[in-house]
């Protein structure tokens, strides 16, 4: 896969901030595991964090529920009028584009896809952050213990891509959608959890080659 060693950086020597959330900055390279309650918190979440990436010129993908590409953008650009000539740059993945594509999950898979996104996007872009965000509710029918065990792994390994560019990444769980059989072991793959509007370092984080 290409340009795996581009941007690589270690997890102490932070780059510098790209968004400020909670009054803690986001720095690029970040993985970012956001907890919320229904739809209507996750937008209050992400709409900040793309609205800013979109004003400056960076490259955005929301990997979203089916069918709510048109409907997010709306609801982004009544609620940050500053944007709204620019929301049709935000690129919307729904999930048979990204995690089910061919019809299943397959972590190899998907970050060969995301390699494949950060290599081309920043072979022609001028080395800005990108930003991405993944609402996880696609894997709420797939979840059993084999799957959940196989996500993890993948997102302790969508880590390291994540360190390989400029980029920041925040993947999004409903805790209406998923308990705390799934949602505990999930923390512990990513460095930085947001929990009430706030981001924290997590204290329960394990390095991608600590995790089975």
């Amino acid at each position: 896969m290409n340009g795996r060693v581009m941007y690589d950086r270690s997890v102490d020597s932070r780059g510098p901030a790209v968004i400020s959330v909670g009054g803690i900055p986001l720095a690029p390279g970040d993985h970012v595991c956001a907890l919320h309650r229904g739809q209507e918190e996750r937008d209050r979440l992400i709409t900040p964090f793309f609205a800013d990436g979109l004003y400056e010129g960076q490259a955005c993908v929301f990997l979203a529920p089916t069918g709510e590409g048109k409907a997010f953008r709306d609801r982004l650009a009544t609620t940050v009028p500053e944007v709204r000539r620019v929301c049709e740059n935000l690129q919307i993945k729904p999930p048979d584009e990204s995690y089910l594509q061919g019809g299943s999950f397959d972590g190899d898979r998907m970050l060969d896809l995301l390699y494949d996104w950060s290599h081309g996007t920043f072979s022609e872009s001028d080395g800005t952050c990108a930003r991405l965000a993944a609402d996880m509710s696609w894997a709420l029918p797939l979840v059993r213990p084999t799957f959940t065990h196989e996500l993890i792994r993948y997102e302790a390994r969508a880590t390291h891509w994540l360190r390989s560019y400029p980029q920041v990444g925040v993947c999004m769980y409903d805790l209406d959608k998923f308990g705390g059989d799934m949602i505990i072991p999930l923390i512990k793959a990513h460095p930085r959890v947001w929990l009430n509007g706030t981001v924290l370092e997590n204290p329960y984080y394990l390095e991608p080659d600590e995790v089975a």
